[in-house]
């Protein structure tokens, strides 16, 4: 009987040193839940970060996903979807509410 060697599942994304996403990670101090204050401002600070990028690229898209938890660490969803969608700029037909 031959050996088979593991390839690459069907579903399977690129190898890791092909993968061009850029991975942000906000963190708590000692791993504990960030407050929503904190979230703000390291998602802040990572905008500030991607400043220096601007001349030359463009984010496709972003996703975020966080793990919402209550004060006893017990995860919730904010709404029945679980899932906000966020359009960051306005038409001008919108801005003057044509």
């Amino acid at each position: 009987m031959g050996f088979r060697s593991k390839g690459r599942g069907r579903n399977s994304g690129p190898p890791k040193d092909e993968n061009s996403a850029l991975k942000i990670k906000l963190r708590g101090k000692d791993n504990a839940a960030l407050t929503m204050q904190q979230l703000s401002e390291g998602l802040l600070e990572a905008a500030r970060q991607l400043k220096q990028y601007e001349p030359g690229y463009r984010a496709k898209s972003a996703t975020i996903y966080l793990t919402m938890v209550d004060e006893d660490g017990t995860s919730v969803r904010i709404n029945d979807a679980n899932e906000l969608i966020i359009f960051p700029y306005k038409s001008a037909a919108e801005e003057h509410g044509i």
